[in-house]
């Protein structure tokens, strides 16, 4: 019980703000100071009594008669008493040198004999210290406080020197691009909330970083891919182009082979339009918004299955699905986009048969669409997502090779991924996990 409390205690004067806890620190420093002052005055008054008390055994007693009197005449640093009897006859006189305190002491009471007592002047050396003692005296108040609110403030600046120095750290860690740190500090004050949101930051930059590599390695391979295929192209061209302007000056082609080499040439442009107006579009996909709505499960499942049946014309599709009939939160547009890409790949390598099977998986709507055909080879099973791939069967062919590269970003925009593998028969699967969560 007792550390429960302790804790609580703790985690209170954690969750303490910064105003609070500079109030709390010079209360405390201000409470000492005066502690400190009293224990000091007391002991310097102390040392002075004691010193006082070693002159009291050395005073000198002047006896005042019964019904006498005493005159005292003050002039310059000394005191000149006259004692008299009761008839008024001078009875003695002495003069007192007066030191920073009046040493003499005058008893005067009624009715019975009265005395002055003289103490006597201190030795050079007591007077000095009685003196600076009694300087002290006077000093020592202002001195403590001063001296115990600049240890307050020091402690202050002691306590907020550790997160400032690693707020300072993390700011040179980041200006030289090392995301790989954890900036930790145990307090909940400001400074506390300034380094969890400092945190923050920098997992956000380090998220920001990695998508913007990943961006940038997709976007190089892309470039290498779009520049390797329009070689052939280009090259065909370049060739044709230099066969025309050498051989019809001289005469040397028909008309009907020049007509020829035309055709060639221009078959090679659309093909270079194919691959340009592919590449924009590449382009647009990483920067389309995706609006979500709600839609049901059931009618999910009409429209893929009316998109199949409009496709498949040759081949036979069976779709399988759970009887799930929950509201899904999607970009139906992309959803669609990304399965007819699937359909068009199965449909172009299957033999006869394509399956496509339809579920949910915790926040997940899952797609997969396999066939018959020949499957994937293990080679290319990792590039198949690449943009303009091509495996060896299809290098001669017209395909573009970005179907299954727009079903990854389309499916990593929505919060999922695409998954490449083969079935038991041996035919090419491809699963694609969408997000269908309002999260």
């Amino acid at each position: 019980m007792e550390k429960l409390k302790r804790s609580r205690l703790f985690n209170r004067l954690n969750s303490m703000s910064i105003r609070m806890s500079f109030v709390l620190y010079a209360l405390f420093s201000l409470l000492i100071g005066i502690i400190i002052c009293i224990f000091l005055i007391s002991m310097v008054d102390r040392y002075r009594i004691n010193l006082n008390y070693k002159y009291e055994n050395m005073s000198t007693r002047y006896d005042i008669p019964e019904n006498g009197s005493f005159t005292a005449t003050y002039s310059n640093d000394q005191t000149k008493y006259t004692i008299f009897d009761t008839k008024g006859n001078e009875i003695c006189k002495f003069n007192v040198d007066y030191q920073k305190e009046r040493p003499v002491h005058e008893y005067v009471y009624p009715n019975h004999v009265s005395y002055i007592e003289v103490l006597p002047n201190f030795t050079s050396r007591d007077r000095l210290i009685d003196s600076a003692l009694g300087s002290l005296n006077i000093a020592i108040i202002p001195i403590v406080l001063s001296i115990s609110m600049i240890c307050c403030v020091t402690f202050f600046i002691k306590k907020l020197s550790k997160p400032i120095k690693l707020l300072t750290n993390a700011y040179h860690k980041i200006e030289a691009n090392d995301l790989d740190f954890a900036l930790s500090y145990p307090l909940n004050d400001e400074m506390g909330k300034l380094c969890c949101a400092f945190e923050k930051m920098k997992d956000c930059l380090a998220k920001n970083n990695e998508i913007m590599l990943r961006q940038f390695a997709e976007q190089r391979r892309l470039n290498a891919a779009f520049s390797h295929d329009l070689r052939t192209p280009l090259t065909l061209l370049k060739g044709h182009a230099s066969t025309l302007l050498s051989f019809i000056p001289k005469g040397l082609v028909s008309q009907e082979e020049i007509m020829e080499e035309i055709s060639v040439m221009s078959k090679n442009v659309v093909r270079l339009e194919k691959y340009v107006n592919a590449m924009t579009n590449l382009y647009r996909l990483e920067e389309i918004e995706m609006p979500r709505q709600y839609i049901q499960f059931h009618s999910l499942i009409n429209s893929l299955n009316e998109t199949a049946e409009a496709l498949c014309c040759d081949k036979r599709f069976t779709i399988t699905s759970k009887n799930d009939d929950i509201a899904l939160f999607i970009n139906l547009d992309t959803v669609m986009q990304i399965y007819e890409n699937l359909l068009s790949n199965s449909i172009r390598y299957a033999k006869n048969n394509i399956t496509i099977g339809i579920e949910i998986q915790n926040n997940d709507l899952v797609i997969s669409v396999s066939d018959d055909g020949c499957g994937f080879k293990i080679s290319d099973i990792e590039k198949a997502t690449l943009p303009f791939y091509k495996s060896s069967k299809e290098i001669s062919t017209e395909h573009l090779g970005l179907g299954l590269n727009i079903c990854k970003i389309l499916s990593e925009r929505h919060g999922g991924n695409i998954q490449i593998s083969n079935n038991e028969t041996g035919g090419a699967c491809v699963t694609v996990r969408i997000n269908y969560s309002e999260s």
